[in-house]
């Protein structure tokens, strides 16, 4: 990660703090065609639930247990991927969230991983459930 992405503990961009008061697509969809929970090195989660139609990622929804920065993080991840497909989803990285909140103090760069992971599982479990197949 380059340094130009990285904050000093204590600050925040105004992006960041958008996504901590107005998180982005809380919830669970219902019926979901892709599900994951993922468990950071924190402790903190991120569960993903997806809608998909065709090839694209038509709905998500995040439900973060933990800090703010999990939760920013989980909502910015939700922003990026939907409306993709779920190759181009899967091509997201800890860099685009970190991109788009404004930067991550090196000490929380571990949130955007958790997101994008979790992500990344609940797309494999789509694949799973619809095609008796592991994600390309």
């Amino acid at each position: 990660m380059s340094k130009d992405h990285e904050l000093a503990p204590g600050q925040v961009d105004e992006k960041f703090m958008d996504h901590a008061q107005f998180p982005r697509n809380l919830g669970v969809v219902p019926q979901p065609s892709g599900y994951a929970n993922g468990i950071g090195q924190c402790g903190d989660s991120v569960e993903v639930t997806l809608a998909v139609d065709g090839d694209l990622l038509k709905d998500i929804r995040v439900a973060p247990h933990g800090c703010v920065y999990t939760v920013v993080c989980a909502s910015a991840m939700s922003e990026l991927a939907k409306g993709r497909t779920l190759d181009e989803a899967l091509t997201l990285e800890p860099e685009d969230i970190t991109r788009t909140v404004g930067g991550l103090p090196e000490d929380h760069l571990h949130c955007a991983r958790l997101a994008i992971n979790t992500l990344g599982e609940a797309i494999a479990d789509h694949y799973q459930k619809h095609t008796g197949k592991a994600a390309p």
